[in-house]
């Protein structure tokens, strides 16, 4: 392993994240580091040798297998999810490891090192989002119940509806399953063992349907270090779930970050997402008469479904008053990528983004005209437009246009081993699954959209 100047990485110094019958360093990373059958306990997690090699390889200047969704990304100047956070200062307090007789630094690590813990208690979730599979949705489950993939989804490799998707092989069949004891046993060793941990990150299934969920928090109140905790979760917020009950067992924590994928506007919100916006305003209504303090992020994570509405996405997400509005990419399944529509409609993208670009700007005017300073959560006079879910969108927007324009498909395509993915075969295989969920789900893609139509089994600009 010859040594370079490291890649340094919050996630892989000091962070863990179970996922579906495995345990890895991040929320991107399928790289299956350790098993959940070997241990469920941070402390042992943290030093396993799959992640005791995973630091080696990073912190000796080397990607490791499962880092390719932020390599790709930074390669062509876009953002990544590890420069999400910023290694931390005492990233050294690594000990030296010794391999084939050479010494490397970032081997084991002292357990001061573990900040970050993330964890997926189920797939129970009320939505069958498009970008999602049966891995993380028991809605996805309910319908491919009686579904058997046909040919065409086979020559297409429609990974969802195959249920490969998420899965690292044939042979996988891991599920997203951490029972209530197994809650008990992680927080016990959390408060044991990792003091220095500082952000207790949630994500689903839908984590609102979950008992794990709200056993863990109370459970979490009693770790020597709560009050310095910051606890975030990802959720639908479309789900039926008690406020109260919620407010009152975040509020032994430092702070409550709350990243609702919204991931629609008003047009395609039911369509993509099969939720009801009325309901997702309301929950947020009722949740924010009993607590005040938790930041709200709205999060569009993007697919070629949303390039097709990015004006009516910020728009919406602007009138929900949301302390910041963020953006991720959906890099796989591949035909569900953002960039695929660049080739074909890249005049119209440029035009959209133009447009929603207006509306940003638009919005800052329309809110003081409406002296919507005294009311607004997210109006900070330190920010350079005054609001912060402005100001945030602005970004988001950008990284949406710096990805979608500046990623060739069919080299990535490549750089994932897939040598025979033409751009027409990716966009075929987009078109086909729009015309297999659409039957599944019961939808109409043209029910929904507004400049864009899907005819005769292809996509068209209106």
């Amino acid at each position: 392993m010859e040594s370079k100047d490291p890649i340094l990485c919050y996630f892989t110094l000091h962070g863990i994240n179970y996922k579906n019958g495995f345990v890895t360093s991040c929320p991107q990373n399928p790289d299956q580091l350790i098993s959940m059958t070997q241990s469920i306990k941070p402390s042992e997690i943290f030093n396993s040798k799959g992640f005791v090699q995973h630091r080696l390889e990073m912190m000796n200047g080397q990607w490791s297998r499962g880092c390719h969704l932020c390599k790709e990304p930074e390669a062509i100047g876009s953002k990544s999810m590890r420069q999400d956070y910023e290694a931390e200062s005492d990233l050294y307090n690594f000990n030296d490891t010794t391999i084939d007789g050479k010494l490397y630094s970032a081997g084991t690590s002292k357990l001061s090192g573990l900040k970050h813990i993330e964890l997926r208690f189920s797939n129970s979730c009320n939505m069958a989002c498009r970008h999602c599979s049966t891995v993380y949705s028991s809605g996805w489950v309910s319908k491919l119940k009686h579904y058997v993939p046909d040919e065409e989804v086979k020559f297409y490799d429609l990974k969802q509806l195959l249920r490969t998707e998420h899965r690292e092989s044939d042979d996988d069949t891991g599920e997203l399953e951490i029972t209530l004891d197994q809650v008990k046993e992680i927080v016990h060793d959390l408060c044991e063992n990792a003091l220095n941990i500082r952000r207790v990150e949630f994500a689903g299934g839908e984590v609102l349907n979950q008992k794990q969920f709200f056993y863990f928090l109370e459970l979490l109140k009693e770790h020597p270090a709560a009050n310095e905790i910051v606890i975030s979760f990802h959720s639908n917020f479309n789900a039926n779930f008690d406020p109260k009950k919620l407010h009152d067992l975040l509020i032994p924590f430092k702070q409550a970050i709350i990243h609702v994928s919204v991931d629609a506007g008003t047009n395609i919100y039911p369509y993509f997402r099969t939720g009801d916006w009325a309901k997702l305003e309301n929950n947020i209504k009722i949740f924010r008469e009993y607590n005040n303090t938790a930041v709200f992020v709205a999060v569009i994570t993007t697919s070629a479904y949303q390039i097709m509405d990015l004006q009516n996405i910020f728009y919406s997400l602007l009138q929900l008053d949301f302390y910041s509005i963020d953006a991720s990419m959906v890099y796989s399944p591949i035909y569900l990528n953002p960039s695929l529509m660049n080739q074909k409609f890249r005049d119209y993208i440029l035009n959209d983004l133009d447009e929603t670009a207006k509306i940003l700007e638009k919005e800052t005017f329309n809110r003081l005209k409406r002296n919507e300073n005294t009311t607004r959560r997210s109006y900070n006079s330190g920010c350079a437009e005054l609001f912060t879910d402005i100001h945030m969108a602005k970004r988001a927007l950008n990284d949406i246009k710096v990805y979608t324009l500046n990623t060739n498909l069919e080299s990535y395509a490549k750089s994932l081993g897939h040598n025979d993915l033409s751009y027409e075969r990716i966009l075929d295989a987009f078109q086909t699954y729009i015309r297999k969920t659409d039957k599944i789900w019961g939808q109409d893609f043209n029910e929904y959209y507004v400049n864009y139509k899907f005819n005769n089994g292809k996509i068209e600009r209106v």
